[in-house]
């Protein structure tokens, strides 16, 4: 497969190994970085990365985006949390496809679990592909991410001030406000992916408080875009947001 290429965010653990177990195929395309302990792996990979203190998330991928970035064959960048276990590595082929076919450059993965509004009713629109089916979601838990080159070249890359809460918030409302994937709280997720991972719980975890960390994204939020995410929900119809896809399938 070529053109791709894959960010792996750890907090170090035994998580790590059963991840790039299912990355195997890719392993000489994939960029680690490591914001934890110290862990012992089978290191034929891109490029391993390990902060010397802590830098939270948006930091890590931006590291290991750049990283890749270097090598001006990749075309789609893949970012994936260690709890997620590749066990069909036709899965980055399906977002690739359906990325080509939607004309979206971010494409999520999305769960009831990721509401919200915490009602777990996550999905807002269902859209039949043919070969594949869409859903758009309230949130993302954004475990797995694809997300096209043209992206970091037209918005740029993570907010740094976030420090492990908002900053896929911030990073999809920057891509949906350039009009490169859905509008924003309309996540896309491609509907094949589930049967093609595992889940495994978080084992490390940030050690600093998650209350502070997500008080301090909310401020960050808001200072940015003079609103909250709550106001952000209703902005768009059902109507409308089928209309901008119709129309961007229609784009060149």
């Amino acid at each position: 497969m070529q053109g791709i290429g894959i960010v792996v965010l750890t907090l170090g653990g035994s998580q790590l190994k059963k991840c790039l177990r299912g990355l195997t195929p890719f392993l000489d395309k994939t960029v680690v970085v490591n914001d934890g302990k110290k862990t012992d792996f089978n290191k034929s990979i891109k490029k391993y990365i390990s902060p010397t203190y802590t830098k939270y998330p948006s930091a890590c991928y931006n590291m290991g985006i750049r990283e890749l970035l270097k090598d001006e064959t990749i075309e789609h960048v893949f970012i994936v949390n260690d709890t997620v276990e590749i066990i069909d590595d036709s899965v980055f082929q399906d977002y690739i496809d359906v990325a080509n076919k939607t004309k979206l450059k971010a494409l999520y993965l999305c769960d009831n679990e990721d509401d919200p509004r915490g009602l777990n009713e996550n999905t807002r629109l269902t859209i039949d592909l043919g070969d594949n089916t869409l859903t758009l979601n309230f949130g993302t838990a954004a475990n797995l991410v694809y997300l096209h080159k043209d992206v970091f070249k037209k918005v740029g890359f993570f907010d740094e001030r976030y420090r492990a809460a908002m900053e896929w918030s911030d990073f999809s409302y920057r891509i949906s406000q350039r009009n490169l994937s859905t509008p924003f709280l309309w996540f896309p997720h491609v509907t094949s992916v589930k049967d093609k991972i595992i889940f495994h719980d978080h084992v490390e975890r940030y050690e600093d408080d998650l209350e502070e960390r997500v008080l301090r994204g909310m401020k960050v939020f808001y200072m940015k875009n003079k609103c909250e995410i709550k106001d952000l929900i209703d902005v768009f119809s059902k109507k409308d947001v089928i209309q901008k896809l119709k129309n961007k399938s229609r784009s060149s």
